[in-house]
């Protein structure tokens, strides 16, 4: 299977606390966990991005202490 590339957006609650580009990974599906950076979190959302070839995952964090 071949890498996807993500642009990536780290939200606690509604609020974005970062993004970045690009992360090139096998397919994640919603609900996975995962870690970027130091960060653990939840895959909410992956969806196209209009005329880009990266999709834009949206990782809900989890709040640190829980």
């Amino acid at each position: 299977m071949n890498p996807i590339d993500y642009k990536y957006e780290l939200r606690l609650g509604e609020e974005i606390v970062a993004n970045g580009a690009p992360v090139s990974r096998q397919a994640l599906a919603v609900g996975e966990r995962l870690t970027i950076g130091s960060r653990e979190g939840t895959v909410r959302t992956i969806e196209p991005l209009l005329g880009e070839r990266e999709l834009r995952l949206v990782v809900q964090l989890m709040r640190e202490g829980s």
